[in-house]
């Protein structure tokens, strides 16, 4: 199939591998063994089976600023689409072509949308008294771009706040500034309910497999996510 969508990366540090490997399954059960799969990582991070390239970089010891220096570094020639490795594909799907400086995100809906925990305030005084769709509306964990411009124009936005955005928050705010900002860059938009669908449970998996509007990619939460995950792509055709 001849398709605009070529290519999906993801990033994921850590020795147990799990989690990336079900999304990897997810994909070539809905694509296929020849479409482009990329993992990026530190140098510590075994490859996940059934990728098609492996990108091992020298990171920084904070995750916000380790993601962005990951996905910064990943040489895009096409459409590319940048997922979190908590996120299985339900079907086969293609996106639009995209303009050099267009980025394509998933802006939170009322599933996604959460008042800032109290206990954040006193670290992040910006988010005090306010929610989630005020201060991060594009969720981070679907970006979609034929161009990593807007990561190093976010990594470089990121090193100058605090460090506290290092450790959390700093991508999804980062990625505001850098949409927001006039004559920047073109946003689409995408139906979160369809590329960015939250699940906390196969039950719900399994809803989002039946929706009529036609589920692209679930996303899990929540503390049971990692179980949720495992007893949802056992449902998928083998890749």
């Amino acid at each position: 199939m001849n398709q605009n969508l070529k290519h999906i990366a993801f990033f994921w540090i850590g020795q147990d591998t799990t989690i990336p490997s079900m999304l990897v399954r997810s994909i070539r059960a809905a694509h296929g063994a020849d479409f482009n799969v990329h993992q990026l990582s530190d140098r510590d991070t075994p490859m996940v089976d059934g990728v098609t390239t492996h990108k091992k970089l020298k990171l920084s010891r904070h995750i916000m600023v380790a993601r962005l220096e990951a996905y910064a570094a990943l040489s895009v020639s096409e459409p590319t689409l940048f997922l979190d490795a908590d996120m299985l594909l339900l079907r086969a799907f293609d996106l639009p072509p995209l303009a050099e400086n267009e980025v394509g995100v998933t802006r939170r809906g009322e599933r996604d949308t959460y008042r800032i925990p109290e206990r954040d305030w006193a670290e992040f005084p910006e988010f005090t008294e306010k929610d989630s769709a005020q201060v991060m509306p594009y969720i981070f964990s679907f970006v979609y771009v034929r161009s990593t411009i807007v990561f190093l124009r976010q990594l470089n936005a990121l090193r100058r706040l605090p460090k506290r955005f290092h450790r959390w928050y700093g991508d999804q705010v980062t990625l505001k500034s850098e949409l927001e900002a006039p004559g920047r860059f073109t946003v689409r938009h995408f139906d979160i309910d369809i590329y960015n669908r939250s699940v906390r449970s196969r039950w719900e998996f399994e809803e989002a497999r039946a929706a009529p509007e036609g589920v692209c990619i679930a996303h899990f939460k929540g503390p049971d996510s990692k179980v949720a995950m495992h007893e949802s792509v056992s449902l998928l055709a083998p890749g």
